[in-house]
């Protein structure tokens, strides 16, 4: 028998990852603060309700991915939060990205009622929430991991149990961090090239077939910043968000981070001139702006 899901959050991510529930055959019941996605997986088979608590209340296991750690909290641990709603038995698998230490303050809350919890942050962008490929960070017990592999299966294509609770976190803001300052200092080798005179497609092509290659570069500087399109994608506040992320651990555990914080420097001064909710390539901006020159001429001035 296929169990019922509840999906809260239909975000840029949420949204194709709920469909592509939908599309394998899940029954699928969700939430949304906004009412378009909702009337857009009705008009797939989905049902809609009006809290988290009413969508844990017709479902075995529960998918969330918002925001933040307070989104999380509010959506889980709220008045009419799922965990209200839930079970004994029941699962809730966080796809945000978050605090490790939030996820296992909510796990043990959620031991107290007899309910599973499961972090399983992803990665792939909305691309691959669209095509069904995300990478998968799962932390929870194996048990529960196999009770959840179709529904990960149904959304993502490299599927991975790491450990507990809370490890599925770390593995992915270890991911974000490297990602992230890859970015910021690609912004700075092409500003500094650029005005010391290069072709910003020459220094494309070139670096694209030499060690400063990397998937971040094929992906980000051709379609984004030689373009000056920066349409998310995956939004410079939330890159920022997740390398805050990284240093609150590296703090927490007296892990020294200085690249990591030279990064954030970056994206806080991308925050900072109102490209936030741009993709994260824009971080290109904030360089920009500091050397006075610009890799490509911006068609907004």
């Amino acid at each position: 028998m296929t169990p019922k899901i509840g999906f809260i959050g239909l975000g840029a991510m949420g949204l194709p990852m709920a469909k592509n529930l939908i599309k394998a055959g899940f029954d699928l019941t969700v939430y949304a603060r906004r009412p378009e996605p909702a009337a857009e997986v009705r008009a797939l088979g989905a049902r809609s309700a009006d809290s988290p608590r009413a969508v844990a209340e017709q479902v075995s296991v529960v998918i969330t991915i918002v925001t933040a750690d307070p989104d999380v909290r509010a959506v889980i641990l709220g008045e009419n939060g799922a965990l209200a709603g839930m079970k004994a038995g029941g699962v809730i698998v966080d796809m945000s990205t978050i605090s490790p230490m939030t996820i296992q303050e909510i796990a043990r809350i959620a031991e107290t009622k007899g309910v599973e919890v499961m972090d399983a942050p992803v990665s792939g962008g909305d691309t691959g929430a669209k095509a069904g490929t995300l990478t998968i960070i799962a932390g929870g017990k194996k048990g529960t991991f196999e009770r959840c592999r179709p529904l990960f299966e149904a959304m993502g294509k490299n599927i991975f149990h790491v450990g507990g609770v809370g490890v599925g976190q770390v593995v992915k803001i270890a991911n974000q961090v490297i990602g992230g300052t890859i970015l910021a200092v690609v912004s700075e080798a092409l500003v500094m090239g650029v005005k010391a005179g290069a072709d910003p497609e020459v220094l494309r092509q070139v670096i694209g077939v030499s060690s400063g290659n990397s998937n971040l570069f094929q992906a980000r500087v051709g379609d984004f910043m030689l373009k000056d399109q920066f349409q998310p994608g995956f939004m410079l506040d939330l890159m920022k968000k997740d390398i805050g992320l990284a240093l609150e651990i590296g703090k927490t555990l007296s892990v020294p981070m200085p690249v990591g914080a030279a990064a954030y420097q970056h994206y806080a001064a991308g925050t900072s001139m109102g490209v936030g909710r741009e993709d994260f390539s824009a971080v290109c901006k904030a360089v920009e702006k500091m050397a006075g020159a610009r890799i490509v001429p911006r068609k907004n001035g």
